[in-house]
């Protein structure tokens, strides 16, 4: 498991390509997530939207846009399996 500044690391590095990231569930089973990282401001573009991204980088949880159900989903920082 990547430490949550490995994680940071491997985000920046990624910028704007895609990025498969695997974690952990909450309920802990591994999850694969093939997508792209986007500012928090983009999850939805309203004050609502602003206070629910810093609540969640707040929480340790990171968006990133699934391509494959066109929807954001979220992990925590802690529980990365890999980023490539």
């Amino acid at each position: 498991m990547l430490n949550p500044e490995e994680v940071k690391a491997k985000i920046a590095q990624k910028d704007t390509k895609f990025a498969t990231v695997t974690f952990i569930k909450k309920d802990g089973t591994e999850r694969a997530v093939n997508g792209l990282f986007k500012p928090t401001s983009k999850i939805v573009g309203s004050e609502k939207g602003m206070a629910q991204g810093e609540a969640m980088k707040a929480r340790g949880q990171i968006p990133i846009w699934c391509v494959a159900s066109k929807s954001w989903k979220s992990f925590y920082a802690d529980k990365v399996v890999s980023i490539v």
